[in-house]
């Protein structure tokens, strides 16, 4: 598939284009330079037509940080692979020097490049704002746009196709499935989730520092494992609800990571080896577990971690984390390689055990044996019956079971049933089993 790159300095409404011609808000857009800090890929279908878009970092002229510079490296790295350049302006203030900088470079580079101006609401008092500098930049006239409004942007979709067909690129939509497997990388900001990420896609596709927050719009990369497509999904730290400001960027990055999380099957959650299980780790456990999803739990940076850090930490996740207690736990660490084929390891046992079946026979046997050996909880005379299970769906496995009165089965017993399924049939490795009641007379 043509691979189009959307380039420009901050704040030209690079987000906002990309996100109008993907059709939907998949990048964060705010007023501030510099929101997108990792490059977002999207797919784009228009009238039985397609290709990628990547939507970049803006260029600073003069990075005045470690974030500023490894954005603008991560962005000129990424040109060289790109078949079409949107080389974007803001049609509304006119040019800067790192406009005319940035257009120098891509001429040096002869790509192919296509010149958009964005912010135009009127096209007519354009050039009376900006004047014949333009022309200066050497691309011709540009097309004026406005993402916001949605204007002339059939205009140029109608250009990128004619340069990509004109470029010998296919365009035409072809019929494909959709990864089965989304694993979704989780945890608190600044627990290293860019940096397993990144090791697992096999290059530095996430922007990594030392800076907490750094990662703010999901990341997704495709990787074959054993013929599987996998898409893992690197996210932005989840922070305490008190903690984020309605509203801000940091929110929407907060917001993007439950997507991710709701929308993946399974979820690695990642928890600082020196900070330990907290409060956040539990929560992102609990959402983890409400919404059905398998998890692997890592605890990251372990070659800081010795023997006893690692002893202590197990003990806290058995207490705190009780809830998710079928989840792997794992020790890693990029910078030394340790527990990462372990990782990718799992991910394969997971996502078999994700798609389990019980047959309806053996779980009713199993379903039979626990209640002989543990009654089942009642009020007054009456106790509860369970009359027969059925398995109704998986990933994650639901269990429907047929009772006289759901109202007298408690949790503990539940529970009893979910951990004789596990030790009598399979341990169903860091996946939730589900059980619902059902009233039948």
């Amino acid at each position: 598939m043509a691979t189009v790159l959307i380039i420009g300095r901050p704040n030209v409404g690079k987000s906002t284009l990309f996100n109008r011609l993907v059709g939907g808000r998949r990048a964060i857009v705010d007023d501030i330079p510099g929101v997108t800090r990792d490059f977002t890929v999207g797919r784009v279908n228009w009238q039985q037509k397609t290709f990628q878009l990547v939507d970049t970092c803006g260029l600073f002229e003069n990075p005045e940080n470690i974030l500023e510079e490894k954005m603008k490296e991560v962005t000129l790295e990424l040109l060289s692979e790109g078949d079409l350049i949107l080389f974007v302006v803001d049609g509304r203030s006119g040019l800067t020097s790192a406009d005319i900088e940035l257009a120098d470079y891509l001429r040096k580079q002869r790509l192919e490049v296509i010149f958009v101006a964005n912010k135009v609401e009127n096209p007519d008092n354009f050039y009376s704002s900006m004047g014949n500098e333009i022309f200066s930049l050497g691309f011709g006239d540009p097309i004026k746009v406005s993402s916001a409004h949605g204007l002339n942007i059939d205009l140029l979709f109608d250009e990128i196709f004619d340069r990509l067909t004109s470029l010998g690129h296919s365009i035409e939509v072809e019929s494909g499935e959709e990864s089965d497997l989304k694993i979704a990388i989780v945890g608190k900001p600044n627990a290293g989730k860019s940096s397993i990420f990144n090791w697992i896609v096999g290059s530095p596709r996430s922007l990594v520092t030392e800076v907490s927050g750094t990662t703010r719009d999901t990341v997704d990369e495709t990787v074959v494992v054993d013929g599987i497509p996998m898409t893992f999904i690197d996210t932005a730290g989840i922070r305490k609800k008190s903690k984020v400001k309605v509203m801000n960027v940091e929110y929407y990055s907060v917001m993007r990571a439950i997507d991710a999380l709701e929308r993946s099957d399974i979820i690695i959650m990642v928890i600082d080896s020196a900070d330990g299980v907290g409060n956040q780790d539990q929560r992102i456990a609990g959402l983890a577990e409400k919404n059905g999803k398998a998890t692997i739990a890592v605890f990251s940076k372990s070659d800081l971690a010795d023997d006893r850090r690692r002893k202590a930490l197990l003990r806290t996740f058995k207490q705190d984390l009780y809830f998710i207690d079928y989840s792997p736990v794992l020790f890693t660490s990029t910078e030394t390689g340790e527990g990462m084929d372990d990782l990718i390891d799992n991910i394969r046992l997971v996502s078999k055990k994700i798609d389990l079946r019980i047959p309806t026979g053996l779980l009713n046997t199993l379903i039979q044996r626990y209640s002989e050996g543990t009654p089942a909880p009642g009020k007054g005379k009456k106790r509860g019956k369970i009359y027969y299970g059925s398995q109704i769906s998986s990933r994650p496995p639901i269990i429907m079971l047929n009772v006289n009165d759901p109202t007298l089965f408690t949790e503990p017993y539940l529970r009893g049933i979910r951990n004789t399924i596990r030790l009598n049939f399979d341990p169903f490795d860091g996946t939730p089993i589900f059980l619902k009641l059902r009233r039948k007379r």
